[in-house]
This record gives C-alpha cells, structure tokens and sequence, in this order.
C-alpha cells in the first residue's frame, strides 16, 4: 500500500512513502519475544551451570523445546492459533542456521588449532623417507604427499570433466531418445561408494596387470566419482540457459554444435567452473579409493604410471591412528594443508572465472 502526498513545492515535493504495515509491531509483541527468548535462555544456563546435566543435553533435549514451546505461546498470545505453525518454522529454522555455523566454526578452528602445530615451511616441501611416527616435528613433512594429491586429481579432472560435461550436453541439448537412461545411469552412479570405486580399479586394473598401484591408478577411481557430480551439476545449469539464445543463434544460421560451442556454454561458463569445483571437493578427502588404487609412499613420485604414489588422505589415515602425538600433530597439519589447497583451488577458479566473464561483456 501506498499513499501519494502533494505539497504546493512543485512536482519535486511529491513524495511516493511507502508504507509497510507489517514492520509496524505493538509493544505487547515485542515483549512476548522478548520473553520467548530469555525465558528459555535462563532456564538453561541455570541448568548448565548449578546441575550436572551435561551441556550438550541442555542444549539439545532442554533448550530447543523450551525455546519451541515458549515461541509457540507467544505467538498463540499475539496473533492467534496460525501463528504457532509460522513460530515453530522460524525457530527451526534459526536453529538449524547456528547449528550449521556453529559446526562449521569449530570443525575450521579445530583444524586450525591443531594443526598449527606441525605446519611450517619444511612441512610443507619435505617428504617421509627416512622419517617414523615418533620422529619429532622438526623433520619431515608433506610435500611428497602433496604432489600425489595435486596428480591424482589433475588426472581425474582430465577424465571426469569432458566427459561430465559432454553428458549434459547430450542431456540438455542433444535430447535424445537414450536420455532417460544416461540420466538414470548418472543418478545411480552418484551413490556408488568411495571404496567401491577403489576396489572396482584395483579389481580390472592393478590385479589383472593392467597397471600396478599409481597416480593414474588413483585418479580413475577418483574419476568414477567425479564425473556424476560433474555430469549432474552441469546438467542443471545448462537447463538455465535460456532457449531465446539457442533459438536466435539457429535463427541466424548457426549449426546446433556451433551454438553449443559458441553460445550456450560460454554463457553457462560460471556454472560449469563451479561444477567442476564441486567435483573437485567431491573426490579430493576420499581415501578408500587411493588406499587401493594408489597406494603409498614415503617418498616424492611424479610419474603418474610410476610406482605407488603418496596422497594427503593416506597421510592422514596412517598418522592419526598412530599412539605418538606427533604423528597425530602430522595428520592435524596435512588436514589443514588440505583445506588450505581446496581453498586456493576455489578462489583460483573464482577469479579466473569472473575475469572470463567479465572480458567476455
């Protein structure tokens, strides 16, 4: 609702005001949220400090459903019985917002405190030859383990990527009579298991012969499980394009291919990086895989048809079992090195996506 005010100023003086009504709420409204929110508050704090019910069960069994209980009565009080439905959805909803922050924060500041520790320049160039679980921090480090990992997935990328992509094409803009069967096999692919996907290369390739246990070894298995996040997510953003591109570029006399090529995935080109992310972070922690298809070592191997290759995921599983707190300090360090290189990988992409795009306008 609006209302239009003239004032003998002239036409600059009107001024169009609009009015919210619903910004507008009565002082007993804010008291009864006032009250639905430190009603509950108090209660568990005294609970949490003068009882010996543990924190995490105040907060999960006492908390929420005093917090769910005192918003559904304060709604019942101001606007009747539909406001309880609307007060359990926004309490829920704030909850599972901090919940998630509150996750994500202290999985990010564990890693960070823990992993201080052992990070320093040389543990980020060294390798392991030479070096055992009790060795002090002083010596060793993950470089070896970082060019695994750097390989494996380079060559997972290489064969995931073009062949996630092409399949949303086909998907998308081919429409073939065989697309209900490529979408189900891309869906169904999307719930094979880590370890399935190591123990299916180990099985047909390392086992027959065909290659020993290697990077390349590593980033097939890695590559069965990139592609249908590729393929899927592609899929979607390819489906946003709209079809007056498709169509003005045919009407023009372009061929279909040279309007996929030249139209619709240099517009979708953002959506397809970020794709390509979400496969990356998809595969890069998988361990299962790697364990059986690349197997480890301790030291720096850049063939990827060479020997048994050393990856992070490996580091960390064979350190942070380990009953010496310095190799558990290793594993904490490659862990952070790890969400250090996604990061970089991420910006990275982000950035040259954006500088395509933006000499692109």
């Amino acid at each position: 609702m609006s209302t239009v005010t003239y004032q003998p100023g002239g036409p600059e003086s009107m001024v169009q005001s609009p009015q919210r009504p619903w910004r507008h709420k009565p002082p007993s409204f804010t008291l009864a949220v006032g009250l639905a929110v430190a009603i509950p508050a108090l209660i568990s704090t005294g609970l949490f400090f003068f009882s010996p019910i543990p924190g995490a069960l105040v907060l999960t069994v006492i908390y929420f459903p005093l917090q769910i209980v005192a918003s559904g009565i304060a709604a019942w009080s101001t606007r009747g019985v539909r406001g309880i439905a609307d007060s359990v959805i926004i309490v829920n909803a704030i909850g599972s917002t901090v919940f998630s922050i509150v996750v994500l924060v202290s999985l990010i500041g564990s890693l960070i405190v823990r992993g201080l520790r052992a990070l320093s320049a040389h543990f980020i160039y060294q390798n392991s030859v030479y070096i055992n679980p009790s060795t002090p921090l002083d010596y060793g480090g993950i470089g070896h383990a970082l060019v695994g990992t750097i390989l494996v997935v380079a060559i997972a990328s290489l064969l995931a990527v073009p062949i996630g992509i092409a399949t949303a094409v086909y998907i998308t803009e081919v429409r073939g009579k065989a697309v209900p069967y490529v979408r189900f096999f891309v869906q169904a692919m999307s719930g094979v298991p880590s370890v399935v996907a190591g123990l299916f290369i180990l099985t047909i390739a390392v086992s027959t012969g065909w290659f020993s246990q290697n990077a390349f070894a590593g980033g097939l298995a890695y590559a069965i499980l990139m592609l249908p996040t590729v393929a899927r997510t592609a899929e979607e953003v390819l489906k946003l394009i709209p079809d007056e591109l498709r169509t003005g570029a045919l009407a023009l006399g372009s061929t279909r291919a040279r309007t996929v090529m030249r139209v619709v995935l240099p517009a979708a080109k953002t959506g397809i990086i970020t794709a390509i992310l979400l496969g990356i972070a998809r595969v890069i922690g998988e361990t299962a895989p790697l364990l059986l298809a690349a197997g480890n070592n301790d030291g720096t191997v850049i063939n990827p048809f060479g020997q048994a290759i050393a990856s992070i995921p490996v580091y960390i599983f064979n350190n942070v079992a380990v009953p010496y707190p310095d190799a558990v300090a290793r594993a904490w360090g490659a862990a952070l090195a790890l969400m250090i290189l996604i990061a970089i990988l991420f910006t990275l992409a982000r950035v040259l996506g954006r500088g395509r795009v933006g000499r692109a306008k």
